[in-house]
């Protein structure tokens, strides 16, 4: 029997498919493969929740029948996909990363991981989360150093696809949880713009600002993965009228036109570590006439209390129950928080919420003239310890703007950790951002080695 050419933690979703097409291997026998691989290198890095080898061979053994009877193979036939656990899944328990939901299992699929399962993907299994995706880390070692941080709150699905344990996984984000993560650990990520992912099944954190992510070790997996998980599903109301997006093929496409890209320092330029400072000013220079630098609208210097009085307000609501009937077995920080936000005027709350579109609307000069802007992904790279996920102060405009975002792991700094460059694109246009930023990277890559 034939085998990937590659070991099978390097191997993309798109050469994943291609390999079990070609009949090298079934698709339990590559899953199989795999899961002793996982069963090794998650002694360290801790990065699932909830793995089960025999739920997984029997979604690979429901693949092959479907095969071996003439039905079509879907477009992520037997790509295996790690699921956050705050994503209803019917084949694995999710636990919001809380002791108050130890073994609770959903009546159903999340939306789109029922899209994932059409699409012929393999849940591979259930990724770390933080308490109810919000601050207190779980057990989550970042693979590249495990005295360092994943980030969070999507800290297994990034350290799962950094280790090579699934091509691609999903995440949330609602201030920086997959942005950051993905900087931290040295992984392609993207957040979609508010409304083309539907949340359906999905944790309730804090409904104005929650958006579905993809985290990938190549961009084309991200543009692959993403236009199925798009489009109106009848239930979530911020994807009412969305159509499904097109976004692989414009994703690998060529540009008409080079394109042309910001670079944004952000109001907490000052925040960020020195030699993080330093690596991202070489990284503009090194592009040369590509890039060029910007100023930020004065508004978005009051997004930081904005987005946290959104947050802090809907978040107290979600988590209502959980505060009444199991507030003891709330971690003292989320009591905390909860509690704080229960004392903040219902005016601040709407005022807050208004402010979204604002923001929002603020970037549409910007977009006339750049195809993306790009500014810092963290304020450095994962910090040591696993007592903090780190701040996610880079993605707090774009987050409350509902703008998409990538993470493109471009550098590493001097101590081998890794630091991404977020580029970020006008609303609801993530194709030409994907366009843009896979342009960028190839244009990176060749001056590098010029």
């Amino acid at each position: 029997m034939a085998v990937p050419l590659k070991p099978v933690s390097e191997l993309t979703a798109i050469q994943i498919r291609e390999h079990l097409l070609s009949g090298q291997e079934t698709v339990q026998e590559f899953t199989s493969k795999l899961g002793r691989f996982v069963d090794g290198a998650d002694q360290a890095i801790h990065a699932f929740a909830h793995r089960d080898d025999r739920v997984v061979d029997l979604q690979a053994d429901k693949l092959q029948r479907e095969r071996a009877a003439g039905h079509l193979p879907g477009a992520l036939y037997g790509v295996p996909v790690g699921v956050k656990d705050i994503f209803d899944t019917m084949d694995f328990p999710t636990e919001y990363g809380s002791p108050i939901h130890a073994g609770r299992y959903s009546v159903g699929d999340a939306t789109v991981v029922s899209r994932l399962r059409a699409a012929g993907a393999v849940i591979f299994g259930k990724t770390v989360t933080t308490e109810f995706a919000t601050t207190q880390p779980g057990p989550t070692c970042n693979p590249h150093n495990l005295a360092h941080t994943p980030g969070g709150s999507s800290s297994g699905s990034a350290a799962a696809v950094a280790a090579g344990m699934v091509p691609v996984a999903l995440g949330t984000q609602t201030n920086g949880s997959v942005i950051r993560p993905a900087s931290y650990c040295g992984v392609y990520a993207y957040k979609a713009s508010r409304g083309l992912m539907p949340r359906t099944g999905v944790l309730d954190q804090s409904p104005s600002l929650d958006e579905v992510g993809v985290f990938a070790r190549k961009l084309e997996d991200i543009a692959w993965v993403a236009e199925i998980l798009t489009g109106d599903d009848g239930h979530d109301a911020a994807t009412a009228r969305q159509a499904p997006r097109r976004f692989y093929d414009v994703a690998v496409s060529e540009p008409p036109l080079p394109p042309k890209f910001c670079f944004v320092k952000t109001p907490s330029w000052d925040l960020v570590d020195p030699e993080a400072r330093e690596a991202y000013e070489a990284f503009v220079d090194h592009l040369g006439d590509c890039v060029t630098h910007a100023a930020l609208p004065d508004i978005v210097r009051n997004v930081v209390p904005w987005l946290e009085t959104v947050n802090e307000s809907e978040l107290a609501f979600c988590l209502q129950k959980e505060w009444l009937h199991s507030r003891a077995l709330l971690s003292e920080s989320l009591q905390a928080r909860i509690e704080k936000a229960m004392t903040i005027p219902v005016t601040d709350y709407l005022v807050a919420k208004d402010r979204q579109f604002h923001v929002m609307g603020a970037f549409d000069e910007y977009f006339a003239s750049f195809d993306a802007i790009l500014c810092p992904s963290a304020l450095g790279i994962a910090p040591m310890g696993l007592e903090s996920t780190g701040n996610p102060i880079m993605q707090t405009t774009w987050s409350f703007a509902g703008l998409p975002c990538l993470n493109l792991p471009l550098m590493n700094l001097s101590n081998g950790l890794p630091l991404g460059v977020q580029a970020v694109g006008a609303f609801q246009n993530d194709a030409r951002l994907m366009r843009s930023a896979q342009w960028l990277v190839t244009e990176f890559i060749k001056r590098n080695r010029s």
